[in-house]
């Protein structure tokens, strides 16, 4: 199924609390201001634990490239 769409509305959830975990690692590494715990209030309760372990993911992810003020002079 290529149309998120067409997803049940827990799958859409997922996909969303998803897409938060990354956002917020994305600032994390290059050093914008974010609010952890208001985005993770934002999430849906049963999907809390799945948004910490996302979290997880994306940070470990990303210690294999540059933080943003290390890219200096482009």
């Amino acid at each position: 199924m290529h149309n998120i769409a067409n997803l049940p509305q827990d799958e859409k959830d997922k996909i969303n609390a998803d897409l938060a975990a990354s956002g917020i690692v994305y600032k994390e590494r290059l050093g914008l201001p974010y609010d952890l715990y208001e985005t993770e209030s934002q999430q849906p309760e049963h999907l809390r634990l799945y948004f910490r372990e996302r979290l997880e993911h994306y940070r470990e992810i990303g210690k294999r490239f540059p933080r943003g003020f290390e890219y200096g002079d482009i």
